[in-house]
C-alpha cells in the first residue's frame, strides 16, 4: 500500500444553473472538493477506502427569485454533467433546510442520486433564498484508478403555474 499513500484521489463538484419559464430565476453558490488518500483506508494498508464522502450540510445555497407572487408554483430539477467522472461513482444531493422567504418549499430532504437527465429535486412557491443543499459521493474504492474526477450538478427551475 505504500504506492497508494503517495497518490491523491480528488472528487470535485461544481455547480451550474439554468432557468426555464417566464419570470423565475435560480442562482446557486458553492462547490466541493474532496481529497482521498491512504488516511481514508477503512482499516489501514491492504483494506478498501470508505465508500461514501459527504459535504457540509450547507455546502450549496440555492435562491429562487423573481416569482410573480407567493402563489407562483415552481420545481427545481437536478442532473449531473460529467467532465471527467468514473462510472462506478455516483453523486447525490439533499435539501437540508427550507431557506427563507414568504413562499413555501417541500421535498428533497432525502439523498437523491443525480443522473444524466433532469429529475425533480424539490418544489415550492414564491421566492426562497439560501436553501441549503448537501452533496454526497458514493462508490469509492481502491479499484477505481487514482485521478482527478469532476462533475457539475445542474439545477433547473421550472415554473409549474
Amino acid at each position: 500500500m505504500k504506492f497508494f499513500e503517495a497518490v491523491l484521489f480528488v472528487c470535485l463538484l461544481s455547480l451550474c444553473v439554468c432557468s426555464l419559464g417566464w419570470a423565475i430565476d435560480i442562482t446557486s453558490t458553492g462547490n466541493w472538493a474532496e481529497t482521498i488518500n491512504a488516511g481514508d483506508l477503512v482499516g489501514g494498508a491492504g483494506t478498501d477506502l470508505n465508500d461514501q464522502y459527504t459535504s457540509a450540510s450547507d455546502q450549496v445555497a440555492i435562491t429562487i427569485s423573481n416569482t410573480l407572487d407567493d402563489n407562483d408554483n415552481w420545481r427545481v430539477d437536478v442532473r449531473k454533467s460529467d467532465t471527467s467522472w468514473h462510472n462506478d461513482l455516483s453523486v447525490s444531493v439533499k435539501r437540508t433546510d427550507g431557506g427563507s422567504g414568504t413562499g413555501a418549499i417541500s421535498g428533497g430532504t432525502s439523498f437523491q442520486t443525480a443522473g444524466a437527465v433532469d429529475a425533480e429535486f424539490f418544489n415550492g412557491r414564491g421566492d426562497r433564498s439560501n436553501v441549503h443543499v448537501q452533496l454526497q459521493v458514493s462508490g469509492m474504492s481502491v479499484s477505481i484508478p487514482p485521478a482527478t474526477y469532476s462533475t457539475s450538478i445542474v439545477f433547473t427551475v421550472v415554473d409549474t403555474l
